[in-house]
């Protein structure tokens, strides 16, 4: 039986992901700082399963980088080894000049970044010595390019993109996949702050199904839902002088957007 250990389980797509691989015979270790919340999804799971499969609650925190460490060497002291390792922490605040919060932008760059680099420099020695294993870590199409009022969180997400892209060749020399997560706008308690119009948001669930379908197929790069991540992709690639023009209409547009919303509340 495989066992898949995901960090970030306790709410969004984290936790979905935790239910659809628990559903799909794996093994499951739930990682986050909120273990109370790991312990309701943990007995959600279990409710009327029959599985033997099992799920198994860490706490960590993934600023922390003794943490991962510790919670680590408690899952390979049980299960003996990891075959999925899923990196799904983060955090997220529209974000401007004008409501630029730096302590809050350090945050976003501590769980998003740098709690990555904790993650990827604790389970990638693991899995060398295993001399097998994937690692997949949830970034964004906000870091394919900048975008109105994602400063800080794109650029989180893009330093993840890049990172990847960069050890890619080495851990496939190790016989480990590596991939990385981009998708559209989700629906969770994170997006649900956001006061402006997001096109072709999804759920979780959805979501879920398209990281799971994407991991088994052993893809680097997965990113949903196409119809929103192609034209992102296209823009990484057209001259400034046209992605500006369009960063700006957006700009204004979600401009429009709230003042609409305000004058409807």
């Amino acid at each position: 039986m495989k066992n898949c250990w995901i960090i970030g389980a306790s709410f969004g797509i984290g936790r979905e992901l935790a239910k659809t691989y628990f559903q799909n015979g794996y093994n499951i270790i739930i990682s986050a700082r909120t273990v109370d919340e790991l312990e309701i999804l943990k007995d959600e799971i279990k409710q009327n399963s029959n599985s033997e499969n099992s799920v198994f609650v860490v706490g960590l925190d993934v600023t922390n980088y003794d943490s991962i460490k510790e919670a680590l060497e408690i899952i390979i002291k049980k299960f003996n080894k990891i075959d999925l390792a899923i990196y799904a922490s983060g955090i997220y605040r529209q974000m401007n000049l004008k409501n630029f919060d730096i302590n809050f932008a350090k945050q976003i760059l501590d769980i998003n970044f740098t709690g990555s680099l904790n993650f990827l420099h604790i389970i990638a020695p693991t899995m060398i010595k295993q001399k097998s294993g994937h690692i997949a870590l949830i970034a964004s199409v906000a870091g394919y390019i900048g975008l109105p009022e994602s400063m800080v969180y794109g650029a989180s997400k893009a330093a993840m993109i890049n990172l990847c892209e960069g050890i890619h060749a080495e851990l496939k020399s190790y016989n480990i996949n590596l991939s990385i997560i981009n998708p559209g706008f989700v629906k969770t308690r994170l997006t649900d702050t956001n006061n402006f119009e997001m096109p072709f948001i999804i759920n979780t669930k959805q979501a879920s199904d398209f990281i799971y379908n994407g991991l088994e197929n052993k893809k680097f790069e997965i990113h949903f839902p196409k119809t929103f991540t192609l034209f992102l992709k296209i823009l990484r690639i057209i001259p400034y002088s046209l992605v500006l023009k369009i960063n700006q209409k957006i700009f204004y547009k979600n401009i429009r957007s709230k003042k609409n919303k305000i004058n409807n509340e």
